[in-house]
């Protein structure tokens, strides 16, 4: 598959300078080097209106369409960045571009990161976030009975049995499923071995 033009010749100069894989690095070169790449999403939506909040102790970003009045459905999101890094900033002018050309309301959540804050802490605040705003519609402008979620990865947006956010690959599943208390550990189990091999990624969590 090719690349774009831009991002191809990011990728080269990374190949060329030698740049040492994200597993290896430090993890506040991890985060700045994700908030640098936010350039790549482009020239900045400024026809819609940004405002952020905080609602019980959580912090979100709400971006609304040009024309939006009253209650809109309403699409949450959780950024991407291995659970280590990521943000409002990184994200935000994918925020913009789907509040502009969906006219839905966009609600990002800011969730905690690993290290300093260890598996299950982004999904509880996955979980939560998703009822806060449920709890908050009318003052929010959300339309209750249209909510859905948003995976960040390269796919299409992904509805389910009510709001269903995810981060990365796995946000949408914490808050679409209930909890199952005989959840088994990657570790215990040798035929998981594809998915250990893929943890690296995911430094500091439990697994």
């Amino acid at each position: 598959m090719a690349l774009e033009k831009g991002i191809a010749s990011l990728v080269e100069a990374f190949i060329a300078a030698g740049r040492p894989s994200s597993r290896d690095q430090h993890i506040d070169d991890r985060r700045a080097g994700y908030i640098a790449s936010a350039v790549l999403a482009g020239e900045t939506e400024t026809r819609v209106r940004v405002e952020d909040i905080t609602l019980e102790g959580m912090h979100f970003r709400v971006v609304s369409p040009p024309t939006a009045d009253g209650l809109l459905p309403t699409l949450i999101y959780y950024h991407g960045g291995c659970f280590v890094s990521g943000g409002f900033t990184t994200h935000d002018n994918q925020l913009r571009q789907l509040a502009m050309f969906s006219g839905c309301r966009v609600i990002a959540v800011q969730y905690r990161l690993a290290p300093e804050h260890t598996f299950p802490a982004a999904h509880d605040d996955a979980e939560q976030g998703v009822m806060i705003i449920h709890r908050h519609a009318e003052q929010l402008g959300v339309d209750a009975s249209r909510i859905t979620g948003w995976r960040q990865r390269r796919r299409a947006p992904r509805s389910g049995h009510g709001p269903a956010p995810e981060s990365g690959g796995s946000m949408a599943t914490c808050t679409a499923y209930p909890d199952l208390p005989d959840a088994r550990r990657y570790r215990q189990h040798g035929k998981l071995r594809q998915q250990r091999r893929g943890l690296h990624h995911y430094p500091g969590h439990a697994a």
